[in-house]
C-alpha cells in the first residue's frame, strides 16, 4: 500500500466556496440598482420586442468551451442583423466573484450563466427576472426540454429564473477490469445501497494489495444528495435541512462499517486524493468504484490508458433507493437581471440557445449534456461521436427519463452546506467526534448559516 502522509487538506473546491460564500455574504442585502434604461424589475417582462442592440454574454470557461460559446454567439448574431453579443469569460470561481460585484452595482450582464447550486445566492437578492412569463408569451421555447430538467432552474419562490441548457449528473465509476479480475460481476439496473456495500464487502478479499473496493466518501455532499433522494427525503425545506438527524446518522454508520471493515480508501488516503475527477483513485486503478461527475468518464479512462494496464472503465447511475432514483441533475443555463435594458434581444439569445439546430451541433454539450431532447437524439445519432461520449450523454438521457428529483438550493448552500459536510465527517473518520455529536454539530452548525444567508 502506497505510504499516506497524517495531513489533513480541505479540497480548493471547498475553499473556493467558502470565499464565495464570504463574498456574497458581504453584499447579500445589497441588491441591484438599475442601469441605462433598464426596466424597474417590479412590471412583467414576457420577453417581446424588437430584438435588436446589444447584450452583455457571460459566462465560466476557457479554451474549447470557449470557442464554441463564442461561435454560438457568432450564429446568433449573424441570424439578428443588427445585434451585438458582447462577451466576458472566466472560470468559475473567477465568474461568481464578478457577478457578485456587478449584482452589487446593478451592473449584471443581460446574459447572465448561472447554476443551480449558485441561483438563490442572488434570487435571494431579488436581482434575476422570471423567465415564466416569456415562456407564457412564447419568446422561449422549452417544449423539447424535460419539465424535471426545466425546473432545476426554479428559485426557492417557484419561479424559473435560470433555462437550464445543459445539465450534468453523478455517476458511479467502476473500473470493469478490477471487477471481472475479482470474479465479481457489475452491480444491476436498480441496485441500492445495500447491494453497492455487499459487493464491495464480498469483492474486496479478491482485490489486488493497495486496492481498495470504494473510495471514503462519506463526506461526499453529492452522494449524500443521492442518498437521501432516494430515501425520499427533502434535502432542503424552508431554508433549513430538510432530512432527520437519525438518517444522516445511518449514513455514517454504513460508510464507518465499511472502513473500519477495510472495505474503502483510509482517511488519510482521502485528504491526499488529487481533485481532478481525472486523477482520483479510481481514474489510477487504485479504487475499483466512485462517484464522480458522469462527463468525467473520457478524461479518467484516458489516464488508466496512460498506465499501460489495459483497464477499462464505465459509469453507471447512483444507487436507488425506496422511493425510487437517487440521480439528481446539475444544471447550467442563462437568467436575465433586473437591470437588463434588453430584455426581448436576451430572451431570444435564449432561445436561439435552446432550440437552435446548429447551435447545438456546434456547442456538443460541452457544459453537461444538451437538455433539449431533440438535440441530444441528435448528437447520440452522431457515428462519429466517441463511444464513451455516446455513453455519457446515453446515461444522461437515461437518467432524465426516470423523471429524477428536483433538488433547490437554498441561499448560502455552496459556502455554508458543502464544506460543513466535508469536515464533519472528516471529524468521524480521524476518531475526532462520534457519529451523533458530529452529526449534531452538523445539523447546528449548517441550520445556523442557512438561515442567516440572504
Amino acid at each position: 500500500m502506497t505510504e499516506f502522509r497524517m495531513k489533513r487538506r480541505w479540497p480548493r473546491r471547498a475553499v473556493a466556496a467558502g470565499a464565495l460564500g464570504a463574498l456574497l455574504a458581504v453584499s447579500a442585502c445589497a441588491g441591484g440598482t438599475s442601469v441605462g434604461e433598464a426596466p424597474s424589475g417590479d412590471e412583467v417582462q414576457d420577453g417581446q420586442g424588437e430584438i435588436t442592440g446589444s447584450v452583455r454574454l457571460a459566462w465560466w470557461g476557457a479554451g474549447q468551451r470557449n470557442e464554441v460559446t463564442n461561435a454560438v454567439a457568432d450564429l446568433f448574431e449573424e441570424a439578428n442583423e443588427g445585434v451585438t453579443v458582447e462577451r466576458e469569460s472566466a472560470d468559475f470561481g473567477a465568474h461568481f466573484q464578478r457577478l457578485n460585484v456587478q449584482g452589487t452595482s446593478g451592473n449584471l450582464p443581460c446574459l447572465t450563466q448561472m447554476q443551480g447550486r449558485q441561483l438563490n445566492d442572488y434570487t435571494s437578492r431579488d436581482l434575476f427576472l422570471p423567465l415564466d412569463p416569456m415562456i407564457e408569451s412564447g419568446a422561449i421555447n422549452v417544449d423539447d426540454i424535460p419539465k424535471e430538467v426545466v425546473d432545476t432552474g426554479r428559485g426557492t419562490d417557484g419561479n424559473l429564473y435560470f433555462l437550464p441548457y445543459g445539465a450534468a449528473y453523478d455517476a458511479l465509476v467502476v473500473n470493469k477490469t478490477l471487477v471481472e479480475e475479482a470474479g465479481s460481476e457489475m452491480l444491476p439496473e436498480g441496485y441500492t445501497w445495500d447491494d453497492l456495500v455487499s459487493w464491495a464487502t464480498e469483492m474486496q478479499p479478491n482485490l489486488p494489495d493497495g486496492v481498495s473496493a470504494l473510495s471514503l466518501s462519506g463526506g461526499r455532499p453529492n452522494f449524500l444528495i443521492s442518498y437521501m433522494a432516494g430515501k425520499g427525503e427533502t434535502l432542503f425545506e424552508d431554508g433549513k435541512l430538510g432530512f432527520s438527524e437519525e438518517s444522516l446518522v445511518e449514513y455514517w454508520e454504513m460508510w464507518e462499517e465499511m472502513r473500519k471493515a477495510g472495505v474503502t480508501a483510509t482517511p488519510e488516503q482521502m485528504s491526499e486524493q488529487p481533485e481532478q475527477p481525472e486523477q482520483s483513485y479510481v481514474s489510477t486503478g487504485t479504487t475499483v468504484a466512485d462517484t464522480a461527475p458522469g462527463n468525467s468518464l473520457i478524461n479518467s479512462q484516458a489516464t488508466l490508458d496512460g498506465l499501460g494496464d489495459g483497464q477499462e472503465l464505465t459509469s453507471i447511475p447512483l444507487p436507488s433507493g425506496e422511493a425510487g432514483s437517487g440521480n439528481v441533475l446539475f444544471t447550467s443555463g442563462f437568467a436575465i437581471p433586473k437591470n437588463c435594458d434588453n430584455v426581448p434581444t436576451a430572451a431570444a439569445f435564449i432561445d436561439f440557445w435552446a432550440n437552435d439546430d446548429e447551435a447545438a451541433s456546434v456547442f456538443a454539450s460541452s457544459n453537461g449534456a444538451v437538455t433539449n431532447s431533440e438535440h441530444l437524439e441528435a448528437q447520440l445519432q452522431n457515428p462519429d461521436l466517441p463511444e464513451l461520449r455516446q455513453h455519457d450523454l446515453a446515461l444522461y438521457q437515461q437518467i432524465a427519463e426516470s423523471e429524477p428529483p428536483t433538488v433547490v438550493y437554498p441561499p448560502g448552500y455552496q459556502a455554508t452546506f458543502e464544506e460543513s459536510f466535508t469536515r464533519a465527517y472528516e471529524r468521524v473518520s480521524f476518531g475526532d467526534a462520534s457519529i451523533e455529536q458530529a452529526v449534531s454539530d452538523f445539523f447546528t452548525e449548517v441550520n445556523a448559516g442557512l438561515g442567516s444567508a440572504g
